[in-house]
């Protein structure tokens, strides 16, 4: 499996047989908005305009944008409401494609699960998670989440990037936050059998153009 990054929390899944695009966001961040082929969109807010800007996704894709189970072309995907301080929930997701189970936090800015139900959702490979504060989680929040939900390897996201016309503060104090170490890629490819690590790997992922 191979992941890469648009920009704010939206990432691309490309497995053996399905390709998955997570929150494909609008021209008015800034940035250009995601493009290409997609089997399955996953759209954490679909009432959000910013981040289901879905028009320049191309194929027919199966569009995920509501809590609950999905299973379809071999990906298995739970989506789990968690609600925000203003009153509005912002759905997160557990994707499960090719033996490798990835918690998407989305574009959260309170994280409310409980022990219990983390512990449901079983061991995390890949955590998925915002950390440029303003409209998101901060970076000291980001980093203690990581300890409560013990994955493989953390994928920063929602940070601030070039072009990006939002407010949000750079990576470097979720790094550092981290112990200081980060590997740099410009895509992740992942294999079950590379995740049999006890440290927990953070991986910055260039944003595509």
């Amino acid at each position: 499996m191979q992941i890469h990054y648009f920009g704010l929390s939206s990432f691309k899944f490309i497995g053996k047989e399905t390709t998955v695009v997570t929150d494909p966001f609008d021209k008015k961040s800034g940035l250009t908005p995601p493009r290409g082929n997609a089997d399955i969109i996953i759209l954490a807010e679909k009432n959000n305009p910013l981040y289901s800007a879905t028009s320049g996704l191309s194929g027919e894709p199966f569009i995920m944008n509501d809590p609950g189970e999905y299973d379809y072309k071999g990906v298995t995907v739970t989506g789990i409401p968690l609600k925000q301080s203003d009153g509005r929930y912002v759905t997160v997701f557990l994707i499960e494609t090719e033996d490798v189970k990835t918690l998407n936090l989305t574009h959260i800015k309170e994280f409310s699960m409980s022990e219990d139900e983390l512990e449901a959702l079983g061991e995390i490979d890949i955590l998925i998670l915002p950390v440029g504060g303003e409209d998101v989680l901060d970076a000291t929040t980001a980093s203690k989440i990581v300890n409560q939900v013990e994955p493989k390897i953390v994928i920063p996201s929602h940070y601030k990037i070039p072009g990006l016309s939002l407010d949000s503060n750079p990576i470097d104090k979720f790094i550092k936050e981290m112990g200081g170490k980060s590997e740099p890629m410009e895509k992740l490819i992942i294999k079950k059998k590379d995740l049999a690590t006890e440290d927990v790997r953070v991986i910055t992922l260039e944003p595509l153009r």
